[in-house]
């Protein structure tokens, strides 16, 4: 086996129609991880004048001279066929010890299983263990079947079938959910997809997620993607117009009716044993028409602040072969009660459903599927599965050691800190 250098048109070519192709295995994603520092090579796996594989690195000095590189989702290679396996690392090995390397980090989308929102296991891989088998014999170090956020990404990520007419999809949301899209949607949220791709606004959201990524890095990833009309970016805002109006009308309809069953309540005609259905019909009443007038007063306030709609949060997504991917989403926390992630997920469901997309990948769950048990990560996991999203569980991250010495000295630091 050779292997060689590509260009990023030979290496594009190639991992667009790869099993495991995703959009950090592309030429737009190097070239943005460039915006963070990162330093970037395309290499090709040949094997009797034919090309069999390929991947993208990103590295960058750890210690002294000496650097690590990771491939991104892992290489695009057979991992099925243990004589591929061992060729590649083993040349990969000879390649990158004699330019200081001391390490390589992979974490290829094989799918372990397939989990439903329960985490009951749906589907399971019988190649898992032979792969897991071949990678453990060409000394690549398993980091665990973690179920978290351990590794640099997720190893549980949810997706929406996008296949089904979109009548089938909606039927499988759970009501809850549903209930609370509609109830949302009554308040003025709204998403709003933006053309120009404001990154200085949405940056105003991604940074209270992660603070670590600068804003170079979003502009990087806009510039690069935006090139094949791959990336949208959308703003979730409350028409405070829309919402003024919609509670004055719902407060209004629920005061005629709480003044006619207050009516009833008086009515010494009505037999006693209907009358405590009344009571509890004028109880229920009073307390749907004290929400709404709390949230009038609470629109009123809002509608002076904001004459028009008040921009809430912001998320972007990036469309890669035939599916779509959530990248994130984040929101002003004193909003939160608007539940504006629900909207924006059932959103992007009707509009990449209508173009053509056969999934959408919600990203990040976790693996633990016990409510009590799940802490911080309990509204994570309830908003993306309550709409009958399939979890992915992948084979996770994998380090294969060049230098031990320099692996473990990179390892120590990164556990102090």
């Amino acid at each position: 086996m050779k292997i060689v250098a590509l260009t990023k048109e030979e290496f594009d070519n190639f991992a667009y129609k790869h099993k495991y192709s995703t959009y950090y295995q592309t030429s737009a994603y190097a070239e943005t991880s460039r915006y963070e520092g990162l330093n970037t090579f395309y290499i090709g796996f040949v094997e009797n004048d034919t090309l069999i594989g390929v991947t993208l690195f990103l590295h960058k000095k750890i210690y002294l001279y000496y650097k690590y590189a990771y491939a991104p989702r892992g290489f695009l290679i057979d991992y099925t066929d243990p004589k591929v396996v061992k060729n590649v690392t083993m040349g990969l090995i000879n390649l990158l010890k004699k330019q200081h390397f001391a390490f390589i980090k992979i974490d290829p989308p094989i799918i372990c299983s397939e989990r439903d929102r329960h985490g009951n296991i749906i589907y399971f891989s019988n190649s898992i263990n032979n792969i897991l088998k071949t990678l453990n014999e060409n000394h690549y170090v398993h980091q665990g079947f973690n179920k978290y956020f351990e590794n640099y990404k997720p190893r549980l990520t949810a997706f929406v079938n996008l296949q089904p007419d979109i009548k089938t999809i909606y039927s499988k949301i759970d009501s809850d959910t549903k209930k609370i899209i509609d109830t949302s949607v009554e308040a003025g949220v709204e998403i709003i997809l933006d053309p120009n791709g404001n990154i200085d606004e949405l940056y105003k959201f991604t940074s209270l997620k992660n603070k670590k990524r600068k804003k170079r890095y979003y502009q990087g990833l806009y510039n690069n993607f935006s090139r094949n009309n791959a990336i949208d970016v959308f703003f979730i805002r409350v028409n405070t117009n829309k919402y003024i109006n919609n509670m004055k009308s719902m407060y209004e309809s629920e005061a005629v009716i709480n003044e006619d069953l207050a009516s009833q309540v008086q009515n010494t005609s009505i037999k006693d044993s209907e009358k405590q259905d009344v009571i509890n019909l004028k109880i229920e009443s009073d307390k749907k028409l004290n929400y709404y007038k709390n949230e009038l007063i609470y629109a009123t306030k809002l509608l002076k602040a904001n004459p028009d709609y008040l921009t809430i949060g912001a998320s972007f997504t990036i469309k890669h072969n035939n599916g779509v991917e959530l990248i994130i989403d984040s929101y002003y926390e004193q909003y939160l009660k608007f539940n504006p992630r629900y909207v924006l997920i059932w959103e992007l469901i009707k509009k990449y459903k209508s173009e053509g997309f056969l999934y959408i990948n919600l990203n990040a769950v976790v693996g633990d599927f016990n409510k009590e048990d799940l802490g911080k990560y309990h509204t994570l996991n309830d908003i993306k599965l309550s709409f009958n999203a399939t979890v992915m569980e992948y084979i996770g991250e994998f380090d294969l050691v060049i230098n031990e010495r320099v692996y473990k000295k990179f390892k120590e630091k990164i556990e102090k800190k």
